[in-house]
């Protein structure tokens, strides 16, 4: 959290920066985190301060959390200690066995220093699904009273996140970070729209050096599902997936090319 001296305009750190993203699969939580990173370091997620955790993948059993704990705090202790301003990213921290995130909790509550080391310039950032299903209602029920998505707020939002992680099965579930209100930014994530996954296709497209014509937007867009069924109003995937649609397209193109 940064502090401004309304006479004098300095920066005074009095704990890390937490930041939460929730909301449904492939709205962008990852890509926000990914931009965030490389707008920081160099080498983007590649630095050596940037450390990704995904807990199906660091954290898999539930029966191991107090290692898993004194792990990660020695993990945290050690990289803060060459890098005050370190980056740690927790993905699929829904799926985090519960407890264990807890186990941050000195690194991110109002501490000076732990044992000579000072954590107040590194950021932690959450990502999780959960609270997607509670956004996905509630923007719904804005939808059909006539407001633009444009319109919403995260004030809008944001309660319905922190309810969300702190009431959901998940790692955040009754924690007591968000007991003790250590979370600065719940970020509501909205789902996706038609409209987003057309331009996450032509990015696609073009990435792969074809010419994103309408046409092929189009096919990439159909060969989505959508939810709710009267509309079809929300990608059930977000942008997820968008990647095997246009290469399983263009490689069908290419082939009916060569053979018609």
């Amino acid at each position: 959290m940064l502090l401004l001296s309304s006479r004098n305009i300095f920066i005074s750190y009095v704990q890390a920066l937490v930041m939460s993203f929730h909301g449904w699969t492939g709205g962008g939580k990852n890509y926000v985190s990914k931009f965030i990173a490389e707008n920081m370091y160099k080498l983007g997620t590649k630095s050596q301060y940037v450390h990704v955790f995904v807990s199906t993948v660091d954290f898999p059993h539930e029966g191991k959390v107090d290692i898993y704990k004194l792990n990660l705090q020695d993990w945290i202790r050690g990289n803060v200690s060459r890098c005050e301003r370190s980056l740690f990213i927790f993905d699929e921290i829904d799926k985090m066995p519960l407890g264990m995130i807890n186990g941050i909790k000195p690194f991110i509550d109002y501490h000076e220093s732990i044992n000579g080391v000072d954590f107040r310039k590194s950021i932690f950032i959450f990502l999780s699904n959960t609270g997607g299903p509670d956004i996905t209602r509630a923007m719904l029920k804005m939808w059909r009273s006539g407001k633009n998505r444009e319109d919403i707020s995260m004030v809008d939002l944001e309660h319905l996140t922190q309810l969300g992680a702190f009431n959901e099965e998940g790692g955040l579930h009754k924690s007591e970070i968000i007991q003790h209100s250590l979370v600065d930014h719940y970020i509501p994530f909205l789902p996706l729209e038609r409209r987003h996954i057309e331009l996450c296709a032509r990015d696609e497209i073009i990435r792969r050096g074809h010419k994103a014509t309408k046409d092929l937007i189009k096919k990439v867009a159909d060969e989505m599902m959508y939810f709710p069924p009267e509309n079809k109003l929300f990608s059930t995937t977000g942008c997820k997936r968008i990647s095997q649609k246009v290469g399983f397209l263009l490689a069908d193109e290419e082939y009916n090319r060569l053979f018609d």
